[in-house]
């Protein structure tokens, strides 16, 4: 039944001669008595409520979008190996009951809540307000939780989709993750084997060719847009039509479209559609990993959940640049079949995320609202909105750069996100500089960082995050005299291998 009811239950049937069915049952008798009743009688009341008519309309012969299974061919080995925990099947199920179901559950080690030494947690915000969790919510944060993640949060984020105006059609389910790093994470170890090749913007994520390389998987790099920005689709179309007939093709294109690290820079509206449609055209999936979606310093643009009317999207977002890092809250939203496997890996790595940062995050956006946290975050034009505070500190250090650095490289103003790619002039590598930068108490990532190979790079990334606006120039200042220093140091050995 896993591929019409749910893998979950681990429900299946052997139908065969008398004989072979007896010593069957001899084995099954001695390794585990009997399948688990809770899923056969789930199942059973499910057919029993649904009728066979109901069941063969569902499972058989329906031709809803929903019916259709278009991950399980992208499916790792890995994640085809895991099998679901039962006791973590157990425990979900018990957790999804009502309160006034009375199930008195010996299935489970979850410890008595009696012995829990915390009462309740208070949080004041800088607004002002304050909030409290206590009694059920702070019940149900102290104790094991579905490892899908805590229900009032994945409620709120569901209304932050919603308003991301998805196509309509393919079916979709969220899980909570430690963090979108750990969430991208999950979702390249159940889509990727060995040998497979993803496709990825350059420059790139360091963490992405890192855990790429873990997998010994492939990377092909999609250059940038030198005119627009964002991952070029021409050059898409041009990578995946030419690609060699005898190398497997690709299964993943990941996309940072919003405020691209270490660019800044973002996949304009025409190019999303215009990628998605490749996407679909070559048979692949695309991750879109879109931890600034809330910085976006320009138009609003469209997800390319928007767009994804053959369900291949999944999406990453992150809640570590719009509430804070330290709660590791994020979220992936991706087909069903995906999220089962994930929540697999999830339930074996660590159960599931941390319920107090859950907690406190779903209180919050209660608090403040769906309004609230998207006047705060998104589209606030007070200096308080965390948007307009980092555009403010966006606009500083190109100030800065332009009044002290404008004769010694070039970059594009950011369009989102907290970075400036900078590319300096007459130099192949920026490693040396980086080095001599901490010496003089400023630092920066070289662009060696973001390239595949270890190959010299001209650029490096500057974060504007966390330096005071006051003191950016200041930063700026220390930067450019590291950049003479060292082209002076480099012109005087030249003189010396010349003499």
């Amino acid at each position: 039944l896993s591929k019409v009811l749910c893998p979950g239950f681990r429900v299946g049937f052997c139908t065969a001669p008398p004989q072979l069915v007896t010593h069957m049952e001899r084995h099954y008798a001695v390794a585990m008595l009997h399948s688990c009743n809770l899923s056969q009688r789930v199942a059973a009341s499910y057919f029993e409520t649904v009728g066979v008519e109901g069941f063969l309309e569902k499972a058989v012969v329906s031709t809803q979008s929903t019916g259709k299974d278009l991950i399980t061919k992208f499916l790792s080995r890995l994640a085809l190996s895991r099998e679901p925990s039962p006791i973590r099947a157990i425990s979900n199920y018990l957790l999804s009951l009502p309160p006034e179901k009375d199930v008195l559950s010996l299935a489970g080690g979850a410890p008595a809540p009696s012995t829990f030494p915390i009462e309740s947690v208070s949080v004041s915000l800088k607004s002002g307000i304050d909030f409290k969790i206590d009694g059920a919510a702070m019940a149900t944060t102290l104790q094991y939780n579905r490892t899908i993640g805590l229900v009032e949060l994945l409620e709120f984020w569901s209304k932050i989709i919603g308003m991301m105006n998805p196509y309509p059609g393919p079916e979709r389910q969220t899980i909570v993750t430690t963090g979108a790093e750990f969430g991208s994470y999950l979702v390249l170890n159940a889509l990727i084997d060995e040998g497979d090749t993803v496709l990825v913007s350059d420059p790139i994520y360091p963490p992405l060719l890192l855990k790429t390389k873990a997998m010994n998987a492939n990377v092909e790099s999609i250059f940038e847009d030198p005119v627009v920005g964002g991952l070029c689709p021409k050059h898409l179309r041009s990578t995946l039509e030419n690609w060699p007939e005898t190398e497997r093709k690709p299964k993943v294109l990941v996309v940072c479209p919003t405020g691209s690290n270490p660019s800044g820079a973002n996949v304009p509206e025409s190019h999303r559609r215009e990628i998605y449609d490749l996407v679909c055209e070559h048979d692949l999936l695309l991750i879109e990993d879109d931890p600034y979606y809330f910085l976006n310093y320009g138009e609003a643009l469209n997800s390319f959940l928007h767009y994804d009317r053959e369900g291949r999207v999944i999406r990453l977002d992150s809640l570590s640049k719009v509430l804070c890092p330290g709660f590791r809250v994020g979220f992936c939203t991706a087909p069903p079949q995906l999220v089962t496997h994930m929540e697999r890996h999830y339930a074996v790595a660590m159960l599931h995320s941390c319920n107090l940062s859950q907690r406190v995050a779903a209180s919050y956006f209660e608090t403040v609202g769906v309004e609230g946290f998207l006047e705060k975050a998104v589209v606030s034009t007070q200096s308080t909105g965390v948007t307009q505070y980092y555009k403010s500190q966006r606009d500083a250090i190109i100030s800065a750069l332009d009044r002290h650095m404008s004769d010694l490289g070039t970059w594009i103003v950011p369009e989102a996100g907290m970075f400036v790619w900078v590319k300096l002039n007459d130099i192949s590598d920026t490693t040396a500089i980086a080095e001599m930068a901490m010496d003089n108490g400023i630092a920066f990532v070289p662009g060696k960082a973001f390239a595949k190979g270890n190959v010299q790079s001209p650029h490096l990334r500057l974060a504007f995050s966390i330096v005071p606006k006051e003191r950016l120039e200041e930063a700026v200042i220390r930067l450019s005299s590291t950049i003479r220093e060292h082209i002076r140091r480099s012109d005087n050995a030249s003189d010396i291998i010349a003499g």
